[in-house]
């Protein structure tokens, strides 16, 4: 099509200059050169327009593979909320603009962030990762600028600063609600262009690098605390995406639940989770997100032993099960089919809690002291979850 419209305007052009050599008065010249003119102008209006329809038809398909896919980048989903935050990454990759990414620990902060990166036009280049809460206040400085040889005792050589590595990239602050508001001024001029000094050198560097910032911190609360300045606050806060809980997407956990089996089972005896601890999988909130599953399959595969709210679950019965066989079998034992009454109801007490003894024993209506003896009468004294 658009060969054929160049086509055209090239002959449109041979005429006129054809029409020169003929014998009209300057009335019809003009005449015929207003009409070639005008028909060549529609032409390429019409050309630009079919070239903005392919673009725009190229995004609508684009966006329309996304909705078909379970997985974007190397993000799982694909529930109304993951869509949602699939169409803003894609907004965030298209613009040079800074991004701050809010969401609960083990939401996926840092694949979106990563998701951005790799679909923007800075993707040939580094994407640096820094946690802002892991770097001693002290050390904050030459690990952003950098430092010269000799510009403090230990410092045997000269060392690139973060902001050295992510020129022309990507600077990822993790946890930028954990900076301290002494490093956001300095960091603030390098962002505005003004540039910095690595330790103990009197050169000024400048960089050029694009700040994608997560948090599962409310930083506007931050700024009215005087934890975090409103002019730093502003210039990380251009495009905001909000990732979602896992318990408000648990349409996807059967996705997730998918993708962590076929990861961990390779190695594994087991092969598959049962379908009673699936159920209790797509039953639970799970107040760590996406890392708190991980971390539950993971164990699940490697010890066969299933580890939530602090009761843990073999891959033969669900701790239901187990009870329910229990009282069956000592339905004539009144002491006993007592006790396991108060088993399960201390229990779902604990489940309901997420294992917190304190809540758990002020909705049983006993002290904390009192739910201590009694879980370890019952065997409930259990080894405790990994935090991450």
């Amino acid at each position: 099509m658009n060969q054929n419209h160049n086509e055209l305007i090239e002959q449109i052009n041979s005429l006129k200059d054809q029409l020169k050599k003929k014998a009209f008065d300057k009335e019809e010249q003009d005449l015929i050169n207003g009409v070639c003119e005008r028909v060549g102008k529609i032409i390429e209006r019409i050309q630009t327009n079919e070239q903005f329809k392919e673009v725009e038809q190229a995004n609508i398909q684009v966006r329309s593979a996304i909705k078909d896919r379970y997985r974007f980048q190397n993000i799982i989903g694909m529930g109304p909320a993951m869509q949602n935050v699939y169409d803003q990454i894609l907004t965030a990759a298209k613009s040079d603009a800074n991004v701050s990414i809010y969401g609960e620990s083990g939401t996926g902060k840092e694949l979106v962030a990563r998701a951005i990166h790799d679909m923007s036009p800075r993707n040939a280049e580094a994407f640096v990762t820094i946690n802002c809460g892991a770097i001693p206040e002290p050390l904050m400085e030459s690990e952003f600028f950098g430092y010269k040889k000799g510009a403090f005792t230990g410092a045997a050589f000269d060392k690139h600063g973060y902001l050295d590595l992510a020129d022309t990239g990507t600077l990822f602050l993790d946890e930028i609600g954990d900076l301290p508001v002494s490093m956001q001024v300095k960091l603030l001029r390098a962002i505005d262009g003004g540039g910095y000094y690595p330790i103990g050198s009197q050169s000024k560097h400048a960089s050029d690098f694009r700040i994608v910032a997560s948090t599962n911190k409310n930083l506007k609360q931050l700024v009215d605390e005087e934890f975090m300045r409103e002019d730093f606050y502003y210039r990380i806060q251009v495009i905001p995406i909000f990732l979602p809980p896992l318990k408000d997407r648990k349409e996807d956990i059967p996705l997730l639940l998918d993708h962590f089996s076929d990861m961990y089972a390779q190695n594994s005896s087991f092969k598959k989770v049962p379908n009673h601890i699936t159920t209790q999988i797509l039953n639970h909130d799970w107040p760590g997100n996406i890392r708190e599953l991980q971390n539950v399959l993971l164990r699940f595969f490697s010890t066969g032993e299933f580890d939530i709210s602090n009761s843990i679950v073999t891959p033969g019965k669900s701790v239901d099960a187990n009870r329910s066989d229990s009282i069956g079998d000592n339905s004539n034992n009144l002491s006993h089919a007592i006790e396991m009454v108060e088993k399960e109801q201390i229990i779902n007490a604990l489940q309901s809690t997420n294992g917190h003894r304190s809540c758990a024993a002020e909705k049983l209506g006993i002290s904390r002291s009192t739910l201590f003896r009694r879980m370890k009468k019952h065997g409930l004294i259990l080894k405790q979850s990994v935090q991450y």
